[in-house]
């Protein structure tokens, strides 16, 4: 009986004191809520993840015997979010740019000297990220780290406002980073802004652009008639664009420039084909390919683009229009006959030049 009542008396002594002699072993750190010297511009920081490799403790602070974690009152992510939900980030974040806060790097380590003082450094490495669409996009970071030397300090007396202090240099750093990018970054875009520019000459060299008036001339056709074709003339026409994008307080300014225009060195005509109507038939060629270039300049204003993929939207586009420019080319050519068809020609020039005057567009030829 005796033995089995030390044996019970023994057990139940570990456990009273096995929380205490673990507790003993963790260093806890509270950061202090009191106010930064620094405000947010424009932003506020929305989360705060942790992708270090471990993210359970903060690194190791020495006390005799032998060295004991530390860790951030709350957890590291929930100690640093709240803390910056209390000193740092406005009331009012509903017309903000929200900032995901990346813990890249934190960590305490300290040593022992012979002189019984104890020598530490803090590093902190952040990373800063937003949403674009849904998507994280990285915009910037930073590493910075202190030294210090204690003895018969309390370690967190010490350790707190050091690390206090190194988050706020480095939300200062974001903040000079973040007024500079506003403004011009696309990352930060609000609104993108479709604008047209219609500026262009009309005659560069061998090259005729469409011009309400200026109406072609035999003297435009200066190629050799192609032995291969039967018929009386030819002409070249084409249209592309010009995209150029600028950023102005979160507005993306979209400038499109549509060119239509005619290649004077491979457009023919025979010697015995120059007339009135034959030019004509010619003209419509070159009117049809400003009316596509209407048509697309029409539906671009009717897409909402993003700030992400608007040049390659604008492309896509654009290799559609072309598409439906050559098989309108083809259709004019296959129910007027060429020309021939007078009937048919007259309804294409008919339908053609009301449509480009629907749209504002003065005919180069009534």
């Amino acid at each position: 009986m005796k033995h089995v009542l030390r044996g019970i008396i023994h057990s139940i002594c570990v456990g009273m004191f096995l929380p205490t002699l673990l507790s003993a072993q963790v260093q806890t750190i509270a950061l202090k809520n009191e106010r930064l010297s620094i405000r947010p511009n424009g932003y506020f920081i929305a989360e705060v993840r942790d992708e270090r490799a471990v993210t359970s403790n903060i690194g190791k602070i020495w006390s005799r015997p032998q060295p004991i974690t530390a860790v951030l009152q709350g957890g590291t992510t929930k100690g640093i979010e709240t803390f910056l939900n209390k000193t740092f980030n406005p009331s009012k974040i509903d017309t903000l740019v929200p900032i995901i806060l990346i813990i890249k790097d934190l960590r305490i380590s300290e040593s022992i000297t012979p002189t019984n003082r104890v020598n530490g450094e803090i590093t902190l490495g952040l990373a800063f990220e937003t949403y674009r669409e849904g998507k994280r996009v990285v915009l910037t970071g930073a590493n910075a780290a202190s030294t210090y030397t204690r003895a018969g300090i309390v370690p967190e007396e010490i350790i707190e406002p050091m690390l206090r202090k190194l988050i706020e240099n480095q939300l200062k750093g974001f903040n000079s980073w973040f007024s500079k990018s506003l403004k011009s970054s696309d990352v930060f875009v609000r609104e993108v802004k479709l604008v047209f520019d219609d500026n262009l000459p009309v005659s560069d060299g061998d090259t005729l652009y469409y011009h309400s008036e200026r109406p072609l001339n035999w003297k435009d056709f200066m190629g050799a008639p192609s032995v291969l074709s039967r018929w009386a003339a030819q002409i070249f026409t084409s249209f592309g664009f010009e995209a150029r994008s600028s950023v102005n307080n979160r507005v993306l300014e979209l400038r499109v420039k549509t060119k239509v225009w005619m290649d004077k060195t491979i457009s023919w005509v025979r010697q015995d084909a120059k007339n009135d109507y034959v030019l004509d038939h010619e003209q419509l060629h070159f009117d049809i390919t400003r009316l596509t270039a209407e048509r697309f300049r029409r539906h671009l204003k009717s897409i909402s683009f993003s700030s992400e993929d608007f040049s390659s939207e604008i492309q896509y586009q654009y290799i559609e229009f072309y598409r439906k420019h050559t098989e309108l080319q083809q259709r004019y050519d296959e129910e007027t006959a060429h020309g021939i068809n007078k009937p048919q020609q007259a309804e294409w020039v008919k339908r053609v030049r009301e449509e480009l005057r629907s749209y504002g567009v003065k005919p180069a030829h009534p």
